[in-house]
C-alpha cells in the first residue's frame, strides 16, 4: 500500500502504526482524565516489539521496575527517564525511536 505521503509500506507495518497511535494516545487520554491506562497486551506487545527492537519487553520491564503503561510512557517520552533509569537503558543497549 501507499501512505498519504505516497511512500510504499506493508499492511503489516502500517497496522502497526495504527496500534501506536491507538495505544499511546490512549495513554494520553487516560492521562488526561486521570483514569487508569486501558491497554491490551496484544497492544502493549506491538509496541514493546517495535520499541526494543527485538529485546525482551518484560525483562528490560522488569530491571527498571516498570509495568507496561509506565514503559510506554517512558519510551515515548511521554514521561521523563531518571538517571537510574537511563542508566538502566543505556546498559541494556536500548535506542529509542524518535515518534513525532
Amino acid at each position: 500500500m501507499r501512505t498519504r505521503h505516497g511512500d510504499p509500506m506493508l499492511l503489516t507495518e502500517f497496522m502497526v502504526t495504527r496500534v501506536v497511535e491507538l495505544a499511546v494516545h490512549g495513554l494520553d487520554l487516560a492521562d488526561a482524565l486521570g483514569r487508569p491506562a486501558w491497554l491490551t497486551e496484544e497492544a502493549s506487545d506491538v509496541l514493546e516489539a517495535l520499541l526494543l527492537k527485538g529485546a525482551d519487553g518484560p525483562s528490560v520491564r522488569s530491571a527498571l521496575g516498570w509495568d507496561r503503561a509506565t514503559f510506554l510512557r517512558k519510551a515515548t517520552g511521554r514521561a521523563e527517564l531518571d538517571a537510574a533509569e537511563q542508566a538502566e537503558v543505556e546498559r541494556a543497549g536500548i535506542t529509542w525511536l524518535t515518534l513525532g
